[in-house]
């Protein structure tokens, strides 16, 4: 296999693991929070329901994500009630413009879908023809 001479991790990212679509941790967010609300360790575990528990992701970023959505009005919080020991927990909601944004990632997810798979037929394709050519 050719050795990877350009910019960053290369095609197969940091470790061998595929590099991820940037950035895909805020739609997973905005689509567990359309399941009702919840709190950052409750969406970390919700991550992993979406098959993204190998997403290079940590609780502090759950919350920096959490922090941006709520400062643009995506999302709303308050703190929870003491039931359990321990600390109160932060409860995110989120509200109609959260949802609106979520369809627009949703919309965006799709043609992405599109692309990629027009570019791996094109892919298969190529190497059919390179396999018959041989």
């Amino acid at each position: 296999m050719p050795r990877w001479r350009g910019r960053g991790p290369g095609p197969r990212g940091h470790g061998g693991r595929p590099r991820r679509i940037r950035r895909f941790i805020e739609p997973a967010v905005l689509l567990l929070l359309h399941d009702g609300p919840n709190h950052g360790y409750g969406l970390m575990d919700g991550l992993r329901t979406l098959g993204l528990e190998s997403y290079p992701t940590d609780i502090s970023a759950i919350y920096r994500i959490l922090y941006d959505l709520e400062a643009n009005g995506m999302v709303v919080s308050w703190q929870e009630a003491e039931e359990t020991a321990g600390p109160p927990r932060r409860v995110y909601r989120l509200t109609e413009a959260g949802d609106a944004y979520l369809a627009e990632w949703v919309q965006e997810l799709q043609h992405t879908d599109e692309l990629l798979h027009r570019f791996l037929d094109a892919y298969a394709a190529h190497q059919r023809q390179h396999e018959q050519g041989q």
